[in-house]
């Protein structure tokens, strides 16, 4: 199963999304940002399903608060650079 991790500016606007998300019925994990993955060093995103993204992407641009990057989440443990 493929994930996705949708990056934000910070702590509070994750929580936030989370619960966009969350309310539409899309269940998303609020985590750290992988070190790989950060340029801040630390952050938050929300990691969502493959099935999900659209819908997340979308519910979060409605709302104002698209996230900053988004990743999918490779099987090897690397992440990989997709379209926000």
């Amino acid at each position: 199963m493929l994930y996705y991790l949708l990056t934000c500016r910070s702590l509070t606007i994750a929580q936030k999304a989370s619960k966009v998300l969350k309310g539409a019925g899309m269940p998303a994990a609020l985590v750290r940002t992988p070190l790989g993955v950060s340029k801040e060093g630390c952050g938050y995103s929300l990691r969502v399903r493959e099935r999900y993204l659209d819908g997340a992407l979308a519910s979060l641009r409605a709302s104002e608060l698209p996230p900053v990057r988004v990743f999918a989440e490779l099987e090897n443990g690397r992440y990989e650079e997709r379209r926000p």
